[in-house]
Parts: structure tokens; sequence; C-alpha cells
């Protein structure tokens, strides 16, 4: 007869070696075969009761499901896998989980809830003191940002990965930082010839690559740690098509045709990878330069089924955009517009499926508050996540949480200060005359702004939209107005056209001093009221001297 003991020993023995298998099978490359040991694996962890193994089983599942470019089904894995790691306080499973979740949402357009998995990531990451847990957390971060279109927080995270992987004892490679900084530039740039209707200067490009070519030839000599076999080879790949996007952009296509029939040589996986889809944008880019109107057209199509072929929302889009722009180029600007109709589906659909997530996480949140045994979990949770709530994901300036929190503490605090509520002039009609993709650039230079002309004491921060706020800390009424005027002209001056032709920008500031009494509330209406009255000032002398062509009819 088996005793008690005996049966515990037996399932802790098929439970470690269901685990094995599955571990052994996904680090050899061959994920299809490393799923029936993990689902092996999660069924005895489920019957022996144990969370942590669950989790891990969970993890590796999802990682599974990535590498085989099925994200729809790695993220919720992922996601369960993250909350069994935080309840059994285990910082580095719930770091792996979370990088694992920042790729899915990422890939699936849902960038907020994206960049926030990354950002806890890293600081899960930062938290353990492993410099290579670092580098990659990093890195994920920098290639939300990428996804996201957030390019100048992309490009400081990832040169902030380079540093720490060439910091990390034995050193790793930059490698995969440098592609996601070229990746970057690449959709930055075609962003711009959107708008612009030509191409940019590729400097930045192409001084990426070089570096990026560098570190390549490195892996694969073998001098430098970090990559594996297949993934430097699939690295090379991704290397090659941005080298020849280049090639094509700099108008050297003759050069571009065989760097691109070496990167279709070394592409993984068949169809059934992202640099597929990367490769038609090539393909598409390659015939648009050749004028090639139905092969163009035929690449543009198949960028965005291979797109969806692995569930990569951002490169469907581009599809979409590249598409749009060859019909136009071709002078078929009804099939343009037809294309884009369906990007701007594709937008919405996204939108609503993000707000349907975010919804049943807050579900969790509050099934999670009513069990006692997780409370303490929680509030670890909530302590981690206020942490991390604090930054707006397309300025990187605080966000109203932040503000909020500060300004409430200096009304306690007493003495002098002053805020200084700030709108962005006719931001609706930039948004429907130039797109929602040149507004938010619109926004992000408007913070950038904003950061050069506030002292080291003072908070700039984005409330919503585009209204945002300054916290003049030691300013007097008089100061802050000052200082509104000095930044009113800043972006008045700036050269807006380098966004968009036509471009132009301005912002209503209006500045009001703490008073005694005052809520937080009342303060902010003052400043709105300054703010409000300084519009219509505006709005009647441009009246006055006959300076405005419609847009003036309106305030907003």
């Amino acid at each position: 007869m088996t005793s008690p003991s005996d049966r515990f020993s037996a399932s802790t023995v098929d439970l470690l070696n269901a685990a094995q298998l599955a571990q052994a099978a996904l680090q050899s490359g061959d994920a299809l075969a490393a799923q029936a040991p993990g689902e092996e694996w999660l069924l005895l962890a489920l019957e022996a009761g144990d969370r942590a193994h669950q989790a891990q089983a969970l993890l590796h599942l999802a990682r599974c499901d990535r590498a085989l470019h099925r994200p729809r089904d790695a993220r919720p894995r992922c996601e369960l896998a993250a909350r069994l790691f935080r309840h059994v306080g285990d910082p580095a499973g719930e770091a792996g989980a979370l990088s694992v979740l920042a790729h899915t949402a990422s890939l699936a357009g849902h960038h907020e809830e994206a960049i926030e998995a990354a950002l806890l990531g890293l600081r899960l990451a930062q938290s353990q003191e492993s410099g290579v847990a670092q580098v990659v957390a990093l890195q994920d971060l920098g290639a939300c940002y990428v996804w996201a279109r957030s390019f100048e927080p992309a490009q400081q995270v990832l040169r902030q990965a380079a540093d720490a992987a060439n910091a990390c004892k034995p050193r790793q490679t930059p490698l995969a930082a440098c592609l996601w900084l070229a990746t970057g530039e690449l959709l930055r740039l075609a962003g711009e010839r959107e708008q612009r209707g030509q191409l940019p200067a590729l400097g930045a490009l192409e001084a990426h690559l070089i570096n990026a070519r560098h570190l390549l030839g490195e892996v694969l000599e073998g001098a430098v740690g970090g990559v594996t076999g297949e993934l430097a080879g699939e690295a090379q790949c991704w290397w090659t098509l941005m080298q020849t996007l280049a090639q094509i952009w700099k108008g050297a296509s003759g050069l571009a045709q065989p760097e691109f029939q070496q990167a279709l040589a070394l592409l993984p996986g068949g169809d059934r990878h992202w640099l597929a889809a990367l490769a038609a944008w090539v393909q598409a880019e390659l015939a648009w330069s050749r004028r090639l109107w139905p092969q163009a057209r035929r690449a543009a199509s198949q960028l965005v089924a291979q797109a969806d072929a692995v569930q990569h929302e951002p490169l469907a889009q581009l599809g979409e955009l590249i598409a749009s722009q060859i019909e136009e180029q071709q002078g078929q600007p009804q099939r343009a517009l037809q294309r884009m109709r369906a990007l701007r589906e594709r937008e919405a659909r996204v939108r609503i499926a993000s707000l349907d997530s975010r919804a049943e996480a807050v579900q969790w949140q509050l099934d999670a508050r009513r069990s006692e045994r997780d409370r303490a979990q929680l509030a670890d949770q909530a302590q981690r996540l206020e942490k991390l709530s604090m930054e707006d994901p397309l300025t990187g300036l605080a966000n109203r949480r932040s503000f909020e929190a500060q300004a409430e503490s200096v009304l306690r605090a007493g003495g002098v200060v002053s805020v200084a509520l700030i709108d962005v002039d006719h931001f609706k009609q930039v948004n429907d005359r130039h797109s929602h993709l040149v507004g938010d650039q619109v926004l992000s230079q408007i913070a950038r702004l904003m950061r050069l002309h506030v002292r080291e004491q003072d908070l700039a921060a984005r409330l919503a939209g585009d209204e945002f706020v300054l916290l003049l800390r030691g300013a007097t009424e008089d100061v802050a107005q000052q200082a509104c005027e000095r930044l009113c002209s800043a972006v008045k001056a700036h050269d807006w056209s380098a966004i968009a032709d036509g471009l132009a920008v301005s912002v209503s500031i209006g500045a009001a001093q703490r008073q005694d009494g005052d809520t937080l509330q009342t303060w902010l209406a003052r400043s709105d009221a300054a703010m409000y009255a300084a519009k219509r000032e505006r709005h009647a002398q441009a009246l006055a001297s006959g300076a405005e062509d419609g847009e003036g009819d309106t305030l907003d």
C-alpha cells in the first residue's frame, strides 16, 4: 500500500520531470514540441495546488505562444502568471511574465497597457540588481515605445539599454537595442514622409545601421555574449531588411535588390514571422521606387496579410498606410481613401479592444480586493504601481495624478507658489487637418519646450488631451506670467513646418498664485479663467487686425 508521503513524493517528481522536459524543449528552440510537456506541467501543478509551479508553467506556455507568433493566446497566460508570481513573492518571475505581457500587448496595439507592463517589469528588474535582467527590461520598454510611435522616449530608453549591456560583466551585446533604434527611425521617417510628401534626411538611420553592422559582426564572430545562434540569424535578417530599405530610400535600388534576396534567404520561420511582414514592406518600397504599381499594391496588401497572420497590429496599420500612399502616388485618390478608411477602422477596433482589456484588468483588481488573503499582496502592488503611474507615456511629462499629488502637497505647505494652465489653440483642427500622428508630435514638442522653460524645482505636467500645467514653486503671479509669456513666444517661434507643411501652433496660458484658503479646484479655476481671458483677448486682437482666417471664429 502506498503511503501519503510516497504519493506526494511521486507527484513532486512528476512535476519536476514535466518542468525539465518543457524547459529543455523550449531552450532547444522547438516551441511546438515544448507545448505538450508544458501543458502537463501546468496540470500537475494545478493538481498539487503549487502556485509557484503554476506561474512558471503558465509563463512557459506564454513564451511558447510568443515564439509561435500567437500573442493573443500568450496574453491571458502571462497576465495570470504575473499575478501568481506576485502572490508567491517572486519578483524575477513576475518581471519575466511582464516582459511577455508588454510584448503581446504592444503587438495588439494596446500601447498604454504595454508600456505600463514594461515599466513595472523594469522596476522589478532594477530591484533584483541583475544587469542582464535590466538590459532585457529596458529593451522591452524601448520596443513598446517604438511600436507606440513615441520615438523620443524610445531613443532615451534604448540608449540606456545599450549602455547597460556594455556595462554588464561579462559584457552583453547592445545589438538588440541598436536594431530597435533603427526600427524606430524607419517608422519615424515613414510617418514624416506621409505628412510631408517626401523623406527627411536619413543620417540618423544610417548611423544606427552602421553601429548595428559592427555589433552584428561581433556576435557572428562569437566575440560577445547575449545572443544565441538562432537569434543571431534573426538579427542578421532584421538588419539586412532595414539596410535594404535604406538603400531604396537613398535611390540605390540596384544595390537593394541583391540585399533583399539575401534577407529573404535568412528569413526565419517562413511566412510565420514578423520579419516576413517587414520583408513585404521592403518589397512594396522597392516596387514603388521603380513605379511598378501592381507589384507595389500586391506587396502592401501582403504586408497587411502577413502582419495579421502573426497578429502584429502596428505593422498591419503601417501596411494600410503604405497602401494608401502607393494608391495616391499612382493617381488613385478613391482607392487611397478606401485604404485610409480601413486604417481608421483598424484603429477604432484596437481602441475598443484596449478599453475592454483595461475593464477586465479593473474587474480583476476589484475581485482580488474582496479576498482577505490577497490584501497584503494588493497593498504591495498598489504601492509599486503608484510609483509607475506618475508619467504620461506620450510626452514623458508628469501626468494628472502626479501633478495633483504635488499640488495638494504645496497647498498644505503654504508659501508662494503659482500654477499655469496651458491649452493648445485649435488642437482639434490640427488633428482633423493633419492627422492624429501630427497631433501627437505637436504635443510631444510642446512638452519638450515646457521642459526647456521651467526651473529644476518646477513641475511640468500633462493633464489630458491638449491640456498642460506648470507648477511654479516660489513664483509670484507676476513671475509666473513672465514665464508664460516666454513659453508662448517659444511655441510660436518653433518651426512647426518641420512636422507638417502649413502647420502653425500657439498656446494660451493663464497663471494664478496660491491664496490662503485655496483648494486645488479653486486655484485651478482661477488659472483656467485667466487662460480663457488671454485666449479671448488674443482672439479680439486678431479679429481687429484681420489676421485670422476663420480658425479664430471660435475659441477652443
